[in-house]
This record gives structure tokens, C-alpha cells and sequence, in this order.
């Protein structure tokens, strides 16, 4: 990595440390925590809302990733789904981040659009194997189509996380009012229940 990526790195990773120890954020902060000088911030960002963007979508490369690991040895792909968008929601329960992204939409949208092919090749293995009866490719093109109107629910999932909620709550709020996927109620309420009893676990 060249020397100009890892100190953009660097930066980017002392705003995830101190929104996670819960310090407040500032040039001043992010370079003292980076082990950077002051001035070097405004080489790679022209403000702090574009590095908390940067910030953002590195948490949720790196959760991804993790989920599928954690997720490796489950058998139903559908349940992968259905945990994934639980995980999405508990990612950002952090006060400051929760604010952040409530007064920046955008980056909402784009920290969903990066879980997407994920969920989407989830999906797709599921209707493969036809995990469910009636699965088909017409899920697929409804969780297409209903995605984009999730990025205005899942503002309201932020506030419900700020008045103090329980994720699995909010999530099943959430995934009551917008039934992504298309299923048949009682199915989409099994897949809710296995996630709820997995998070208890």
C-alpha cells in the first residue's frame, strides 16, 4: 500500500475508533488519533461529513464480511437474508452514528446499495435450491423493486434505535411493514422468528 492509502486508511479507522469508544469527533481527534499531522486530513477529505461516508462504508465492507463467515455454515440461505438486514439495522445503533446518518440520507442509501449483491446472491442460492415452495424469480425482481423504498423506512429504524428500542424489535417493525421478499405471510414470519430466537441464542 502506498504511503498516501495507508495514511488515508489510518484516518479513515481513527473515526470508526472513536465513534466506537464514543469521543467526539473533530479534525483535531481524527489526526491525533490517526498519528497524523493536522494538515493532513484536508488532503484526502474536504470535510468531516466525507470522511464519516468513508468511514460508513468501511464498516459495512467489513461486517459483510464477517457475516458471511459467521453465516458459513448455515444451510438456509433465506435465513442469511433475513439475519443480514437484522445486522444492518444493529450495525448502526451508536447514538453518533445513528444522528449522522439521519441528517445524511445519502449515505444510508449507499451503506444498503454495498449490502446488496450480497443479499442478492443469498437470495438467489435460495430460489435455486427452491428453499420454499413458490420461490421464484419473481422474489428476486420484487426485492429489486421494494429495496429502494427501504432507504426512507430505515430512517425511521435510526429514530426508533435513538429512543431506545431493542434492535430486534425495530427490525421486526420494519420487516412487518415491508415484506421485501414477497413471501407468504406465515413464511415471512417463520424466517422473522428464526432470527429473533438466533439473536436470543
Amino acid at each position: 500500500m502506498k504511503k498516501s492509502e495507508l495514511t488515508k486508511a489510518k484516518l479513515v479507522k481513527a473515526v470508526v475508533d472513536l465513534i466506537n469508544s464514543g469521543q467526539k469527533i473533530s479534525v483535531g481527534s481524527i489526526s491525533k488519533q490517526a498519528k497524523t499531522a493536522y494538515g493532513s486530513f484536508y488532503r484526502y477529505f474536504n470535510n468531516l461529513d466525507e470522511i464519516h461516508e468513508a468511514a460508513i462504508i468501511q464498516v459495512v465492507l467489513e461486517r459483510a464480511d464477517s457475516l458471511e463467515k459467521e453465516l458459513e455454515s448455515e444451510k438456509s440461505n433465506l435465513f442469511k437474508v433475513y439475519y443480514g438486514w437484522f445486522v444492518a439495522i444493529d450495525l448502526y445503533k451508536d447514538t453518533y452514528t445513528a444522528n449522522w446518518l439521519i441528517e445524511n440520507p445519502n449515505s444510508i442509501n449507499q451503506a444498503w446499495a454495498l449490502t446488496t449483491p450480497l443479499t442478492q446472491s443469498w437470495l438467489k442460492e435460495a430460489i435455486k435450491s427452491k428453499e420454499e415452495p413458490g420461490l421464484t424469480d419473481e422474489n428476486l425482481r420484487h426485492f429489486k423493486l421494494a429495496s429502494s423504498y427501504i432507504y426512507w423506512t430505515y430512517q425511521h429504524a435510526l429514530r426508533e434505535l435513538l429512543r431506545g428500542r431493542k434492535t430486534i424489535h425495530v427490525f421486526a417493525d420494519l420487516m412487518n411493514s415491508v415484506n421485501l421478499l414477497d413471501l407468504p405471510r406465515k413464511t415471512h414470519k417463520k424466517y422473522l422468528q428464526k432470527v429473533a430466537d438466533f439473536v436470543k441464542g
